[in-house]
């Protein structure tokens, strides 16, 4: 059960960095600033928090992503 919700977790953020992936590329072409900073600012913190799940939470011998 654990792994099933890591998944589900990794998943999630995987989408999450995928969508704010692509409001940056839109923010850019359209030259919307405001926009672009807070999508750069929501990909630093899914990538922060993908990257503390892998050290301190999942499974070592386990990929999620």
């Amino acid at each position: 059960m654990p792994n099933e919700y890591s998944i589900r977790v990794h998943n999630y953020i995987s989408a999450e960095i995928d969508a704010y992936e692509q409001k940056c590329a839109s923010a850019q072409l359209s030259g919307d600033e405001n926009g672009l900073a807070y999508s750069q600012g929501q990909l630093r913190e899914l990538r922060w928090l993908r990257e503390y799940l892998a050290e301190n939470i999942d499974l070592k011998n386990f990929i999620y992503y």
